[in-house]
């Protein structure tokens, strides 16, 4: 079987401690540096990735802002032009209203103007019918000047009804 050889084992302890002497000099620090260098870089990407994680929150909050401030102006300016379209409906409504008012009062002078023209027309021809009765009654003739001035005279005399 398998025997001991107490001299074998010295050996290979000596051996695996010089071996182990020989790693920890020229193996255990370049080791220990690969490791370090391996964690600052692991810890760098960390700190690169909470970094870009900070500003990319920051920057979704800033576009959210903008997106809040885009609205609100939006909503300003929709306001705005319902107002503007409000007055400027007020100011055709005016408008409109102020030319009904014009024609209406147009309307009413052109009649007034045509019911006095009617009243001078009806004037003159009462004297005319007036002077011809005269004329049959009297059987003579006035001169037309003087028979106008007779019928003038009495129609001024006689109060005018239609005017009120």
């Amino acid at each position: 079987m398998l025997e001991l050889d107490p001299g074998v084992m010295i050996w290979a302890w000596i051996t695996f401690f010089v071996l182990l002497l020989l790693l920890y000099k020229l193996a255990w620090k370049p080791i220990l540096a690969t490791i370090e260098k391996r964690e600052k870089t692991i810890e760098d990407s960390l700190d690169r990735a909470e970094k870009a994680r900070e500003e990319a929150e920051a920057l979704l909050e800033q576009h959210n802002q903008l997106m809040r401030s885009a609205e609100e102006d939006a909503q300003l300016l929709l306001k705005e032009n319902r107002a503007l379209a409000e007055k400027s409906r007020q100011e055709i409504l005016e408008q409109a209203k102020q030319s009904a008012e014009k024609l209406i009062e147009n309307a009413k002078s052109a009649i007034e103007k045509e019911k006095q023209d009617a009243l001078t027309a009806l004037r003159v021809e009462v004297a005319d019918l007036a002077v011809n009765a005269t004329k049959k009654i009297i059987g003579e003739s006035l001169d037309d000047k003087k028979q106008r001035e007779i019928v003038s005279d009495y129609l001024g005399k006689i109060p005018d009804t239609m005017q009120n």
